[in-house]
C-alpha cells in the first residue's frame, strides 16, 4: 500500500530506523524482548499443534472467470508471496493451529510467543516492522485467560478485517474446533470498530465465545491456549480462502443484529457503492456517473462502519452491484450466485481482489477501466462512456 505515500513522507519516517535499532538490541535475547515488550521476528510458536491443514483450488480458477482473470492479470499491481509452504495459484492452503501460553499486547493486538520472542504465525517467518511491534518496558501484568482464546485485532481496513481476521475464526468454528461445548474467550482492542464488536457479540450469542476481553493499549492478556487459522496464498488479496464459511459468518452477524432487524432493511435490485469522502482512490468523474446512474434507477449506497447490517442485507439481495475497487466490495462474498459485480479500476493498477471475492460467491464479474493510477491511487473516468458500458452489462 506504500505507492500512495510521497517521497518526503517516507524520508521523514523514523519508524524503520527505530525498529532496526530495537531489533539489534533484542534479537536472540528472549528475556530482553520480554522486558522491553518488543518482538523482532515472526515465526511458529513453540509447542504449536496443527489441527487442520488442507489445500483447495481457488474458485477464481473456474472456467467462467477465465476471460476476466486474463484481463486483471494485465497491468496487475498486487504483490506475490513465494515463501516456503505457500502454494502457487490456483491452490490455496488453510491451516488451523493451537499453542499454549500466548501473550497478547493491547497496543498491537498480535499473538506473541514470549518463550521464542516471536509474534506467533504459521505463515510468516522473518522480521517484523514497527506496525507489528513497539517497545513498552513499563506495563501492568497481563490479564490471565483460562482456557482457549482467539484474537480480533484493531484493523481499519474493512476488507482485510473480514477476510484475514474474522473469517478465519469462523472457519475454525466451521471445522468444529470452536463449538458451544468448547467455546473460546474472544480478545479484542478497546475502541475497535462496530463490525468487530458485532462479530464478537454474535459469537457470544451463538455460544461460540464464552466471554469477551477488551484490552486498552496499556493492557495485555496471557491465554492458557490460543487458536488461530491462517490462509497461505500467493496473493495477499486471496485471504478469503474459505468460501464455505460464508453462511456461518452471516449467521454470526445475524445473531448480533437480529434476524427481524435485518429483514426490515430495504433492498434494491441495482446498487452503486460510492467511496464517499475517502481520501484514497478518489475518482474524477464519479459524481457525474453517480447522478446518471441514479436517474437510471440505481440505488446509491455508501458503506460505513456504522451501517454494516445494511451492507450485508443490501448486497446479499441485489442483482447488480457496481463500485470502485476497494475494501467495501468484500460484501460480494454475500452475493447471490445469480448476481453480478462490476468493478471500476485504474487501467494500470489492477488487482484480482474483487474477482476473487465474487468467485467465492459463484456470482458473475466484470471489470471496467478508467485512466492511469495517480497520486493517492486516484484516477479519472469518462462518466458518459462508463455509464454506457455499465448499462450494456446489466440490460
Amino acid at each position: 500500500m506504500s505507492r500512495h505515500r510521497t517521497g518526503l513522507r517516507r524520508l521523514r519516517n523514523y519508524k524503520p530506523a527505530a525498529h532496526a535499532l530495537f531489533s539489534r538490541i533484542t534479537r536472540g535475547r528472549p528475556a530482553l524482548s520480554e522486558a522491553l515488550d518488543f518482538y523482532p521476528n515472526f515465526g511458529p510458536p513453540d509447542g504449536m499443534t496443527v489441527l487442520h491443514d488442507d489445500l483447495i483450488t481457488s474458485p477464481m480458477a473456474a472456467p467462467k472467470y477465465a476471460a476476466e482473470l486474463a484481463k486483471m492479470l494485465e497491468h496487475n499491481c498486487e504483490g506475490t508471496q513465494t515463501a516456503k509452504g505457500i502454494p502457487p495459484l490456483p491452490l490455496l492452503r488453510r491451516v488451523v493451529w493451537e499453542a499454549p501460553d500466548i501473550y497478547m499486547p493491547g497496543r498491537i493486538i498480535y499473538p506473541v510467543d514470549r518463550r521464542s520472542a516471536r509474534i506467533a504465525s504459521f505463515e510468516l517467518d522473518g522480521p517484523t516492522n514497527w506496525s507489528n511491534t513497539r517497545p513498552r518496558p513499563f506495563r501492568s501484568p497481563p490479564i490471565q485467560i483460562r482456557g482457549r482464546a482467539v484474537l480480533v485485532p484493531n484493523m481499519r481496513h474493512y476488507g482485510h478485517l473480514m477476510t484475514d481476521k474474522l473469517a478465519p475464526i469462523a472457519f475454525a468454528a466451521h471445522l468444529g474446533f470452536i463449538t458451544p461445548a468448547n467455546p473460546v474467550t474472544l480478545v479484542r482492542a478497546q475502541g475497535d470498530n462496530a463490525v468487530s464488536r458485532a462479530f464478537a457479540d454474535g459469537m457470544v450469542k451463538l455460544g461460540l465465545a464464552s466471554n469477551i476481553v477488551t484490552l486498552t493499549r496499556g493492557q495485555s492478556a496471557l491465554a492458557e491456549s490460543y487458536i488461530q487459522c491462517e490462509a497461505l496464498t500467493s496473493s495477499g488479496e486471496h485471504k478469503y480462502a474459505m468460501p464455505e464459511v460464508t453462511p456461518l459468518i452471516r449467521e454470526i452477524f445475524a445473531a448480533a443484529y437480529g434476524e427481524q432487524a435485518l429483514a426490515s432493511i430495504p433492498t434494491y435490485p441495482r446498487v452503486y457503492l460510492t467511496r464517499g469522502s475517502a481520501k484514497l482512490r478518489q475518482v474524477e468523474g464519479e459524481a457525474a456517473l453517480i447522478e446518471a446512474l441514479r436517474a437510471d434507477g440505481v440505488h446509491i449506497f455508501e458503506s460505513r462502519w456504522s451501517n454494516h447490517a445494511e451492507q450485508m442485507q443490501v448486497f446479499s439481495n441485489c442483482d447488480v452491484q457496481v463500485g470502485v475497487h476497494g475494501g467495501g466490495l468484500v460484501n460480494a462474498i454475500f452475493a447471490k450466485p445469480s448476481s453480478r459485480l462490476i468493478e471500476i479500476c485504474a487501467f494500470d493498477a489492477r488487482k484480482t481482489t474483487g474477482l476473487f471475492w465474487t468467485s467465492c460467491a459463484g456470482a458473475d464479474y466484470s471489470a471496467l477501466f478508467g485512466g492511469p493510477d495517480g497520486p493517492l491511487q486516484s484516477f479519472t473516468i469518462d462518466p458518459v462512456e462508463m455509464r454506457r458500458e455499465i448499462e450494456a452489462l446489466i440490460t
